[in-house]
């Protein structure tokens, strides 16, 4: 009698532990959803600041003709600058589209602007 007793004591703790496991853990599912919920609202904020200072450059240099000068008053690099107007120019990818997410910038249209043939317009 007193084997069956201490069994039944055992799982007892066993299942009280088990739930004190699964409690945790719903916790931190919790507290994990809360943060991925803030770093993807913050992805799409800084995603939407992206293409408004692209819009913002792609207006400077249709006013200053080239993308050098529109670079050089924002402070960018040429490098930069056509990486930022490359978002312009960039599909919207789709949430679990992991191959659109990673275009090239191959396919993108280019031209020369007329001051400078080493720029290329994205």
């Amino acid at each position: 009698m007193a084997s069956t007793s201490a069994r039944v004591a055992a799982r007892t703790r066993a299942r009280d532990a088990q739930r004190k496991v699964l409690a945790a853990r719903a916790e931190r599912d919790k507290a994990n959803m809360d943060s991925l919920t803030e770093f993807f609202t913050a992805a799409e904020e800084i995603e939407a600041a992206r293409r408004r200072q692209a819009g913002a450059l792609a207006a400077i240099r249709q006013r200053e003709g080239t993308l050098t000068a529109a670079a050089a008053l924002a402070g960018l690099t040429l490098g930069e600058a056509r990486t930022l107007l490359a978002v312009l120019t960039a599909p919207d990818p789709a949430p679990d589209d992991d191959a659109a997410a990673t275009s090239s910038t191959d396919c993108l249209p280019r031209t020369a602007d007329a001051s400078d043939s080493s720029e290329s317009a994205v």
